[in-house]
C-alpha cells in the first residue's frame, strides 16, 4: 500500500514543490519507483515505473509525448530490481541515475527537449537524486533484510501466556490447520 502512494504521490510533489526550488531538486518520481522496485522486486518495480511516469506524464504542465518518462521508468524500475540483489548504495545510486539520464534521452529522441534545454538542468538533478536516493535505497534494503530474517526466524515461542493468538487451535496465519508459520 505504501509502494502505491509513493508512487501515485511523487508527480504531484514533484509539481507542487520541486519544481519550484531555484536551485533545482531531486526528481522525486525516479526515487519513488528505484525504491519500489529496491523494496519489492523488478515487476512491482517495473509497474511502479510505467504508472509513476504516465502519471508524470499527464500532471500538468504536461508538455511532452505521453509515454516518455513512462517507458524510461519502467525500464529503470525494471533494471533496478534485477539490481537490488547486489551492495544498496552503488544499486540505488545507479538506479537514480539511470532513471535520470534515460528520461533526458528520452525527452531528446522524442524532440520534446532541444539538447540545449536538458542538458543545463541535468548535473543538479543528477547529483540531488543520486545522494537522496543511495541512502534511502540502503535503508530500505536494510529493512527487507530484517524483515527476512524475521520471517526465517520461524513462529513465535509460547510465551508465559500460551501460545500466540493467531496460532489457538492449530490455525496458522493463514486460516490452515497444522503446523506453520505465525
Amino acid at each position: 500500500m505504501g509502494a502505491v502512494v509513493m508512487v501515485v504521490v511523487a508527480p504531484l510533489l514533484q509539481v507542487v514543490l520541486v519544481n519550484r526550488w531555484p536551485w533545482g531538486g531531486p526528481d522525486l518520481v525516479t526515487l519513488a519507483v528505484v525504491w519500489t522496485a529496491l523494496g519489492r522486486g523488478p515487476v512491482w518495480g517495473c509497474a511502479a515505473g510505467l504508472v509513476a511516469g504516465l502519471a508524470a506524464d499527464v500532471t500538468p504542465p504536461a508538455d511532452g509525448t505521453v509515454g516518455r518518462s513512462a517507458l524510461a521508468l519502467a525500464v529503470t524500475g525494471l533494471v533496478a530490481g534485477h539490481w537490488r540483489t547486489g551492495r544498496p548504495l552503488p544499486v540505488a545510486a545507479a538506479g537514480a541515475a539511470m532513471g535520470v539520464l534515460l528520461q533526458a534521452a528520452a525527452a531528446m529522441a522524442l524532440g520534446d527537449d532541444p539538447w540545449p534545454a536538458v542538458v543545463p538542468e541535468l548535473p543538479p538533478t543528477l547529483a540531488w537524486t543520486v545522494l537522496l536516493g543511495a541512502p534511502v535505497g540502503v535503508l530500505i534494503a536494510r529493512r527487507k533484510a530484517v524483515r527476512a530474517a524475521r520471517d526465517r526466524a520461524g513462529p513465535r515461542s509460547p510465551g508465559p501466556f500460551g501460545p500466540p493468538p493467531e496460532s489457538r487451535f492449530g490455525l496458522t496465519a493463514r486460516g490452515r490447520w497444522g503446523p506453520g508459520r505465525v
